[in-house]
């Protein structure tokens, strides 16, 4: 397909405290950007952008009590779209990092690739990224498995108590719209329980919230597994599930290997 009037968009990440973690490529995109679109869930975030681009505009506007979230997101894609189809060079901005748990973000670069424009997604600090910092764990010690809280309650996954596990969005588990106060007690049961198939009741989890600026605390609190609910969560929890250890060796790999661990 070929356009007279060619538009561009960019994929940004203003990290989780923004202004304190937003990448100078970042920001210099959105400084030279036509028009920016952004996805922040705090006031002073949307203000930090705008002073780099006025003409910036939220996309949180879509967002409706017990509305899909999945029309939500779609709504969210086409706002972006329609600008780059009409010609300007528009940068979209997520928080965190925009290619993590924001669907807008690769459905509108995957469309608009097909119809010839050009984009680009820039990464930026996600909630994962200062999950590991704060909590000092580093993913490669025991490996790590990480889930939204509804798809690993729905799927038939399956644990391995020696990695660490990260469950997203515990809160809304079983949620599929915008409702603001959801907490869906059942679900988070059933989560829990499918939980306690691969650990020992009282194995300790990690109640985690991120700083969202400069100015606040990291939130953690510890607590057994059997005691977990969902009272002590909020919309911006994770629930981290500290290994059981390592694994005993495969010693026929280990003797394939010639290898000698003692």
């Amino acid at each position: 397909m070929t356009n007279q009037i060619k538009g561009s968009l960019v994929v940004v990440g203003t990290g989780i405290s923004v202004s304190g973690q937003m990448t100078l490529v970042t920001m210099n995109h959105i400084k030279q950007a036509d028009i920016v679109y952004v996805a922040i869930p705090n006031k002073p975030g949307m203000e930090f952008v705008k002073s780099l681009n006025p003409n910036t505009h939220s996309l949180t506007d879509l967002y409706e009590q017990d509305k899909p979230r999945a029309h939500t997101y779609k709504e969210m894609m086409q706002r972006i779209v329609e600008k780059v189809e009409t010609g300007f060079n528009v940068c979209a901005a997520f928080y965190g990092h925009p290619g993590v748990f924001v669907d807008p973000s690769h459905d509108a670069i995957a469309y608009l690739k097909t119809q010839g424009f050009k984009v680009l997604m820039e990464p930026g600090i996600s909630a994962e990224d200062c999950l590991f910092a704060d909590l000092g764990i580093d993913p490669a010690t025991y490996g790590c498995q990480s889930y939204e809280a509804t798809q690993f309650l729905l799927r038939k996954h399956t644990v391995n108590p020696y990695m660490t596990q990260i469950i997203w969005q515990a809160f809304s588990v079983g949620e599929f719209t915008s409702a603001t106060a959801f907490s869906n007690q059942n679900a988070f049961a059933l989560l829990l329980d499918k939980l306690l198939n691969y650990y020992p009741a009282s194995h300790k989890a990690i109640i985690y919230e991120a700083r969202t600026s400069p100015l606040f605390a990291t939130n953690i609190e510890f607590c057994a597994l059997n005691k977990l609910r969902i009272e002590k969560l909020n919309a911006v929890s994770t629930i981290v599930i500290p290994s059981l250890g390592l694994p005993d060796y495969d010693l026929s790999i280990i003797e394939k290997l010639g290898i000698n661990i003692l």
